[in-house]
């Protein structure tokens, strides 16, 4: 976690300045010194100390704190700890320092990841919660997530929502891989393939956008949806004729007064249902789960929201 934390904050130009401390403070490892950092909502322009507490078994205690206060140089401090807290840190009266736990530097990060800001190199791992890939248990080592069309800061504000907590999470999809014909007008044969999306969250489907694809994405949380959301095999190749279909130009030339004159018919070049040959892999959506009085899950690409039970 320390190397993302040092990432994050050098993409958002708060560089980290080394720092030469008198006293070693056992299990609080000093970063270096920022000049800002915006993130821990203050408007104080004065340098802050960041500090990183690694993982552990044991929670970290007030006692702790208040001996690593102790060796601490003066100044304003934001400490960064994976051990949870036997401590309110919200109630933490200390006004030069901010303490965030794990939660809050998971958020913190995966907000970032989600955003794009941060590269997880992390894998997703396969669980109980993955979508299988196709009938045959055929393994894939490709799995496609797409980024979020929602900000959901600004979804929050428009909705009188500002100081709502959010949490990333990853939406079960399907990705269909299509082969199959389109024949002309003269009943001419055009092989191709297409990658289509299959939200059941929307009941919608649509052609895979490549520049909508997030390429490093963190291990987070999967939601799956209902099973009878999603669509049968054998009834997508009659679903997506029109989704598939093209227009094109004829292409044929006449002769005309001042010349050739080129043809700007359209001719339609219809998907042939019968020729599909189908292939599936997991696709995975943004979205985040709200928490107010009852928990809501946003959809990151559409905005709607459902209930979680």
């Amino acid at each position: 976690m320390e190397s993302a934390v040092r990432d994050l904050l050098v993409n958002r130009a708060l560089r980290l300045r080394p720092v030469q401390l008198a006293t070693t403070v056992h299990g609080f490892h000093c970063l270096g010194i920022a000049a800002r950092v915006p993130d821990i909502g203050t408007d104080d322009s004065r340098e802050v100390y960041v500090w990183h507490v690694p993982a552990d078994l044991l929670p970290l205690t007030e006692q702790e704190l208040e001996r690593w206060s102790v060796d601490a140089p003066e100044g304003r401090h934001w400490i960064l700890s994976e051990r949870e807290l036997l401590l309110d840190n919200s109630q933490y009266s200390e006004p030069e320092i901010v303490l965030w736990g794990p939660e809050e530097v998971s958020l913190w990060i995966g907000r970032a990841v989600m955003s794009g800001e941060l590269k997880a190199h992390q894998p997703y791992n396969q669980n109980e919660n993955s979508i299988p890939i196709d009938k045959e248990g055929e393994t894939h080592e490709k799995t496609d997530f797409l980024k979020p069309i929602i900000d959901v800061s600004n979804w929050l504000s428009v909705r009188g929502m500002e100081g709502a907590t959010y949490t990333p999470v990853l939406l079960g999809a399907k990705t269909w891989v299509v082969t199959g014909d389109l024949e002309g007008p003269e009943g001419e044969l055009e092989r191709n393939t297409w990658k289509l999306n299959e939200d059941p969250w929307s009941s919608k489907i649509e052609i895979f956008d490549e520049s909508e694809r997030l390429e490093n994405v963190p291990d987070l949380q999967v939601l799956s949806p209902p099973d009878d959301s999603w669509i049968a095999e054998e009834n997508l190749p009659g679903m997506v004729g029109k989704l598939l279909e093209v227009r094109r130009q004829d292409g044929t030339t006449s002769s005309g007064e001042n010349g050739p004159v080129r043809s700007m018919l359209l001719q339609r070049w219809s998907f042939r249902s019968d020729s599909a040959r189908l292939g599936q892999r997991p696709l995975f959506l943004p979205g985040w789960i709200i928490h107010e009085q009852e928990n809501i899950l946003l959809h990151g690409r559409i905005g709607r929201t459902f209930e979680l039970h």
